[in-house]
C-alpha cells in the first residue's frame, strides 16, 4: 500500500518541544527495562535535564512528520546528530506505525544510536546491522 501524501516531513520548531520531550521521556522510561527500574519520579526529574539539553543542542537536528494540511499535528519525529551519523530517538504515534513514517525519518546510513527501547533494539538487529549502540555519542 502506498502512503505517499498522508504525511510530510518538516523541520522542528520550538513549539514542538513539549511533545518531543514528553514522548521521548515516556518512551525511554517505559520502553527499556533498565530505565524502568529507576523510580519514575527520579528518572523523570533527572533525565528531563538531559533530554532538554539534547533537544536544544545546536549539534542536533530534529525532523517532524506531520499532516500535510495541518503541520502542527505531529505524527512522529526523529532526533538526529547534525551530521546524521547518529540517531538519538525516533518516535511514531501508534496509530500511524507501519506506514513508513519511521523509515522516512531515519537516515539510510547510521553509525550509532544513542538510546534504545526494546523495539529499537529489535529493529537495530534486524534492519541496522552495521549500526552500533553507543550512548556516549551524544
Amino acid at each position: 500500500m502506498n502512503f505517499a501524501g498522508l504525511y510530510e516531513v518538516r523541520d522542528y520548531k520550538p513549539s514542538d518541544e513539549s511533545f518531543v520531550l514528553s514522548t521521548f521521556l515516556r518512551g525511554l522510561y517505559h520502553g527499556d527495562s533498565w530505565f524502568s527500574k529507576i523510580p519514575k519520579d527520579i528518572f523523570m526529574d533527572n533525565y528531563h535535564i538531559i533530554a532538554e539539553r539534547l533537544v536544544r543542542s545546536p549539534n542536533v537536528t530534529i525532523k517532524i512528520a506531520c499532516l500535510p494540511d495541518d503541520p502542527d499535528v505531529i505524527l512522529g519525529y526523529s532526533i538526529l546528530s547534525a551530521d546524521y551519523s547518529a540517531m538519538h530517538w525516533v518516535y511514531v504515534k501508534k496509530i500511524w506505525r507501519g506506514k513508513g513514517i519511521g523509515r522516512s525519518l531515519t537516515p539510510t546510513r547510521l553509525e550509532a544510536v544513542t538510546h534504545l527501547s526494546s523495539l529499537g533494539e529489535s529493529l537495530l538487529k534486524a534492519k541496522l546491522k552495521d549500526t552500533v549502540f553507543n550512548p556516549f555519542k551524544i
